[in-house]
């Protein structure tokens, strides 16, 4: 589906600035719109979305969502959270026919948006941490600390070599996992 460009918003070429981005996602709503439109590339009506979105918001499966709950959802996307978001040209709102797709700017909102859940600490603190280690390491092989003399400095190398190999893949790993537009609810709901 292939919808025109709207004429509010003559910007569209341009990159978002970082305050409209944080605009846009400053909404749990639009987050979970957004998610849900990365995932399906091909743009999907405000009936399917406002019953997902209803569905995530409730915790209930999309069978579990009354008529009231998708229609308080689809009122709000309808009225409010859409033509926001067409208007910063995030996303094609066509209000006559009720499709809505995702353009190239909604797609570039996925860099603000590094899920942390409330236990965790975000990966560039963990990576700081780890760079801490390993320096204090280097320094005790480099001093000759009796206890790190036991083994060649060349296995000390593999050692800190290898915690950062596992922790980028474990990174990698969760960073899927909580990226916008994969299947099922959005990362801030696991």
């Amino acid at each position: 589906m292939s919808l025109s460009q709207s004429s509010k918003s003559p910007n569209r070429d341009q990159e978002l600035t970082q305050t409209e981005a944080f605009d846009i996602l400053s909404n749990v709503r639009r987050r979970h719109a957004l998610h849900y439109l990365l995932s399906h590339k091909d743009g999907t009506n405000i009936g399917e979305l406002s019953r997902q979105l209803a569905a995530w918001e409730n915790g209930e499966s999309l069978e579990q969502v009354t008529a009231d709950e998708r229609r308080r959802v689809y009122v709000s996307l309808h009225q409010t959270h859409l033509p926001r978001m067409d208007e910063a040209g995030i996303l094609h709102y066509e209000n006559s026919r009720d499709t809505i797709e995702l353009t190239e700017r909604g797609e570039s909102l996925q860099v603000y948006m590094e899920v942390v859940q409330d236990n965790d600490i975000p990966w560039s603190e963990f990576y700081l941490g780890l760079s801490g280690i390993s320096s204090a390491l280097v320094a005790a092989v480099w001093f000759g600390v009796p206890s790190f003399s036991l083994l060649p400095d060349l296995t000390w190398g593999a050692i800190i070599v290898t915690m950062f190999t596992i922790t980028s893949a474990v990174n990698v790993y969760y960073a899927e996992q909580r990226r916008l537009g994969t299947e099922g609810p959005p990362p801030e709901l696991n």
